[in-house]
């Protein structure tokens, strides 16, 4: 299969609604982790919860997109920005699926569902997999604390850096 020379229109709506979704997300689950009080916490926790269902949705949409389509050559001056571009894109989706599967199942690991804004509950009886509650909060946390924001600064860094050295040329040039 031949390699798309730039992103179609829906991937970059696609890539932009993600975004979005992450970084509310991200800002979400900081604000519980920092929230003055248990209250505040479960309250900010509910729409967590409730918007990662949605989100659950899109990335795996996003990802499944993103792998049909298949990626764009890899632009970048030197070997190494091509390869922390290479790298940065699979894994933020790697890390983006991660995230939206190891939320519910550290929910469902301790007999919860996800309530998605009252509407309706999620529950998948998964108690009998007690021993990976830990290690799925460990991983969700990790990855919405340090590992995700980590790779979005270097996204944004390459993006910023590629829109200020992009050679863009007008129709009047073509």
């Amino acid at each position: 299969m031949n390699k798309p020379s730039r992103y179609s229109g829906v991937s970059i709506i696609n890539h932009w609604i993600t975004a979005l979704l992450v970084i509310a997300m991200l800002v979400l689950g900081w604000t519980a982790g920092s929230a003055p009080t248990e209250v505040t916490e479960d309250y900010v926790m509910v729409i967590h919860i409730s918007l990662g269902f949605f989100v659950f949705l899109f990335v795996l949409w996003r990802t499944a997109y993103r792998l049909y389509e298949g990626f764009p050559e890899i632009i970048g001056e030197t070997k190494i920005e091509r390869a922390t571009a290479y790298w940065v894109h699979r894994l933020l989706l790697v890390f983006l699926v991660l995230q939206v599967f190891s939320g519910p199942l550290y929910l469902f690991t301790e007999n919860e569902g996800v309530n998605v804004f009252g509407w309706f509950t999620i529950y998948v009886p998964l108690e009998s997999l007690a021993v990976i509650h830990a290690p799925m909060e460990w991983v969700h946390v990790a990855l919405g604390v340090y590992l995700l924001p980590i790779l979005l600064v270097l996204h944004f860094l390459g993006a910023f850096k590629h829109f200020l050295t992009a050679d863009y040329k007008t129709p009047a040039d073509l």
